[in-house]
């Protein structure tokens, strides 16, 4: 069989049951399913875990489900509004699509398809400084707006010279993660022993030759790694992703000095990502940022952090309108997306979901993703009785009392 009738015949065992396929897929935790049964148990952990023992993971999840929402009646909601206003612009939804890196080993596009979907849906697509396609690869298929997320590298050189590529591409504005001074231990890629790119080995060629579409994509297209550092850690087969950022990368030295020095680097649109406590808070806004993405990375650094739902309040006590503010971690569902904005944000960063959308197919499983997202806030908004995703204010939520009064402790 030539290597088109093995294409087709992957494609024939791996489609998608059910008449409609990808599209009947109801709820973003759906989708977790499908990409879990279609991808090795390797990299759908990658994806999927956290670290330490997942605590701060799963709370971002259960915290959010605390939050209740308060409904108003007889009010006429013919129409629905999802429209929100942020960056400066205003957008049809109050998402982003937060960074996620090393995407193509989810498949073949990866990054790309995320970066499409996105596009023809409007919603902002950040570039993650690790992603498996450079700036100008992702931005070349762009048809959206582009933000760029950077780390506080040892190097201010390389710093100037992606913020310089990133400003080329056309990215409008910039998310600084503060949150990695280096790579936290995530069990279960120590377990799996997933490394960039993914091995086959005699512990895992079991799982590979199970999910045969994946093969087909990992032996398609260009080599797995960081492209946009290429001749730094392109080609590092046994390299895994928190070696090359611990070994090459990482700065323990990193301090608000070098926030306010990249303030003045980049003079468009600056979030800094991963903020969890109002002394941070209060420090960024004195450093000049334009807003907040109240985030813990998804449960993938310090395992023990609050969730990012319960650390919102004291955040946007301190920050008391002065810069917009996101809410990153556990968003999963329409409802989740109003609770966001109830909660005070601007709106919300998701990753996780449409990495599961690549997982489970591809650009139309990001679509997917996407048409999930916006039905179920589309449906919440007349449900709540508002006729616009504006109207949506603190009133509408419901917090435990603690939340509003205590710093929060960690887990």
């Amino acid at each position: 069989m030539n290597r088109t009738g093995i294409t087709e015949f992957v494609k024939l065992i791996t489609a998608p049951s059910g008449p409609k396929g990808i599209e009947a897929v109801p709820s973003i935790a759906d989708m977790r399913l499908l990409a879990k049964r279609r991808l090795p148990t390797m990299i759908f952990d990658f994806v999927d875990g956290g670290a330490g023992d997942e605590n701060t993971l799963r709370a971002n999840v259960d915290d959010l489900r605390r939050v209740t929402l308060n409904a108003r009646t007889l009010v006429d909601v013919r129409g629905q509004d999802t429209s929100a206003t942020f960056a400066g612009g205003t957008f049809p939804l109050p998402i982003v699509f937060g960074p996620a890196g090393l995407v193509r080993v989810v498949g073949k596009e990866g990054e790309l398809a995320a970066v499409r979907s996105a596009g023809r849906h409007g919603i902002p697509y950040t570039i993650s400084t690790s992603s498996s396609w450079s700036i100008e690869e992702i931005a070349e298929v762009a048809t959206g707006p582009l933000w760029f997320q950077l780390y506080l590298w040892r190097s201010r050189e390389l710093i100037q010279d992606l913020v310089a590529r990133a400003r080329r591409a056309g990215c409008t504005a910039l998310v600084l993660t503060v949150d990695v001074p280096l790579n936290a231990n995530r069990i279960r890629d120590l377990r799996n022993g997933m490394s960039i790119p993914p091995r086959v080995t005699l512990r895992n060629a079991y799982e590979a030759v199970r999910h045969p579409r994946w093969l087909l994509d990992m032996l398609d297209g260009p080599p797995i790694g960081f492209r946009n550092f290429q001749g730094i850690a392109e080609g590092n087969s046994a390299m895994s992703h928190s070696e090359f950022i611990n070994k090459e990368l990482s700065n323990l030295a990193a301090n608000w000095e070098d926030l306010q020095w990249l303030r003045r680097e980049w003079d468009g649109p600056l979030y800094i990502k991963g903020v969890t406590t109002r002394q941070d808070a209060a420090r960024a806004i004195s450093a000049g940022v334009d807003g907040i993405i109240v985030s813990n990375h998804g449960g993938r650094q310090l395992d023990g952090l609050p969730s990012s739902t319960r650390a919102f309040p004291a955040v946007a006590d301190e920050a008391a309108g002065r810069v917009e503010l996101f809410l990153d971690g556990g968003i999963r569902t329409g409802v989740d997306v109003a609770k966001a904005l109830a909660l005070g944000a601007s709106a919300v960063t998701v990753a996780r979901p449409w990495v599961y959308g690549v997982g489970a197919a591809g650009e139309r499983g990001v679509d997917r993703v996407v048409a999930i997202l916006e039905q179920e806030f589309r449906q919440t908004l007349a449900l709540l009785g508002v006729g616009s995703a504006r109207e949506i204010d603190t009133s509408f939520a419901h917090v435990p009392p603690e939340w509003l009064t205590e710093e929060p402790a960690a887990l």
